[in-house]
């Protein structure tokens, strides 16, 4: 399995007078006590429309056991009025504004945590993609 690294830049010279800003942080991604990468799950391009129905489904939570995902969303639209809600469970998680993306952890051993996407103000088009490890979370106790 190839390596997986995640790397993010950060950096603006005038967000705080006087200060510059400077983050770079990496990390390679790999299965839980293994040395291999992880997998690709899923991955593709969507076109979602303002109208019904609201909310599109961007990845089924799979409801069998607790694993530790990560998802790349990314609205490539260059229309600055088109925005994208992020929801997970009837929870906004946020919106990416055209040219935005994000890159988060993801559980989808919780039927209920289905990703969904809706746009605001014209047709969206994203790319995503879905990362496994075969890592399952332990079960909580009381």
């Amino acid at each position: 399995m190839a390596t997986t690294t995640a790397t993010v830049s950060i950096s603006s010279s005038d967000l705080q007078p006087g200060n510059r800003l400077s983050i770079n942080a990496s990390s390679r991604l790999m299965k839980t006590g293994l040395t291999t990468g992880l997998e690709l799950m899923e991955m593709g391009n969507a076109s979602i429309q303002v109208g019904s129905p609201t909310e599109h489904s961007l990845a089924e939570a799979l409801g069998t056991a607790d694993s530790a995902n990560w998802v790349y969303i990314c609205n490539t639209s260059t229309d600055d009025t088109y925005n994208t809600e992020i929801v997970i469970n009837e929870t906004v998680l946020g919106y990416l504004n055209a040219g935005e993306w994000l890159w988060m952890p993801w559980n989808n051993g919780d039927t209920a945590a289905e990703i969904e996407v809706q746009a605001i103000g014209g047709t969206n088009t994203l790319e995503y993609a879905i990362f496994k490890s075969a890592w399952t979370l332990p079960t909580a106790t009381a």
